[in-house]
């Protein structure tokens, strides 16, 4: 889903650290299940009258203990994910900086300004986001359900694998989405790197425009320009929106569905009070790993189309100078 073997490879020592996100993050759901163990124990001592001091102090050990690994994962997530990002716009930018000196100066003249700052400015800065954000949750939101159907099926299977296969309404979402906004973010950067073109080229004639007193049409063409871009950036923002909306109405829904099939199932008294709050607890941590990714698979795509000009750029056959060869083989 949206993972470009040529990018990662571009920036191979981003591999480790995005593993070791993902290690992190794992520990991190590991700490929140104990917490959610403690919990829904404590609470069903609590309720059968058997909780007895020393229990609780025990108990209160194990959540300091789970809580203290939950915040430390977190913070170690962080930093792996700063460290999985931190080369990619050194390397990018190096890479775009180096093709343009191997180009002779009449091909270099050809590029457009615009759209060579635009790409290696804020085109990298979104793939920041694709290596450290995006690519690690990517792998997290697949082990993290796995994980909990594991730790939950011990406990009631039926609503276990009810939960799991709700799971992968969110990923189909996303790959339906993913088809509309290809294209609509591939026409999104065509407008913006053309506005900028424009633009560019219009402020460095602005001389000759005044001259000929031209330059009231430019103006109202870059008008026209600009409420194009405005009207494409406003579609974006609509698929985004109707996105988010619709993978938090599968993921709260999802919930809902797993909390209401352990209810059922403790009415047929098939689980126990401590199984049936274990699943209030954990069930929307099935489906929150998804929802983030999503919340960050439009900022990944965004990223995932400047790659596409970088490539581009990158790809651009190195043109030979005529008069250099005539010379030589003079």
């Amino acid at each position: 889903m949206m993972i470009d073997k040529r990018l990662i490879n571009t920036v191979a020592e981003s591999k480790k650290w995005i593993a070791i996100t993902v290690l992190w993050n794992w520990l991190a759901l590991v700490g929140g299940i104990v917490t959610a163990a403690v919990f829904a124990y404590v609470l069903q001592a609590s309720f059968l009258d058997e909780l007895s001091i020393p229990s609780a102090v025990g108990f209160g050990a194990i959540l300091v203990v789970a809580l203290a690994l939950r915040a430390f994962s977190g913070k170690k997530s962080v930093q792996a994910s700063y460290f999985a990002s931190t080369r990619v716009k050194h390397e990018l930018r190096s890479l775009i900086y180096r093709k343009l000196s191997t180009m002779p100066l009449n091909q270099v003249n050809q590029q457009s300004t615009s759209s060579i700052i635009q790409v290696a400015s804020e085109g990298v800065e979104q793939l920041e986001i694709y290596f450290g954000r995006y690519l690690p949750q990517l792998f997290y939101s697949l082990l993290a359900p796995l994980t909990l159907f594991l730790f939950l099926v011990f406990f009631n299977a039926p609503t276990a694998l009810i939960l799991l296969v709700c799971v992968p309404l969110i990923p189909i979402s996303i790959i339906a989405v993913n088809k509309i906004a290809k294209k609509l973010l591939a026409k999104y950067w065509a407008i913006y790197v053309g506005l900028g073109s424009s633009f560019l080229d219009n402020l460095q004639g602005l001389i000759t425009l005044k001259i000929y007193q031209d330059d009231g049409y430019k103006a109202k063409q870059m008008d026209a320009e600009a409420e194009q871009f405005r009207t494409i950036t406003m579609k974006v923002l609509t698929m985004q929106l109707n996105s988010v909306s619709l993978m938090d109405l599968l993921a709260y829904g999802g919930a809902a569905v797993g909390i209401l099939t352990a209810l059922l199932q403790y009415q047929a008294e098939q689980i126990s009070i401590f199984g049936v709050i274990l699943f209030i607890l954990l069930a929307s941590e099935f489906f929150i790993p998804l929802r983030l990714l999503g919340s960050f698979f439009h900022v990944a795509m965004n990223g995932k189309a400047a790659s596409d000009k970088i490539f581009a750029l990158l790809d651009t056959p190195v043109k030979t100078q005529k008069v250099r060869l005539a010379l030589l083989q003079k």
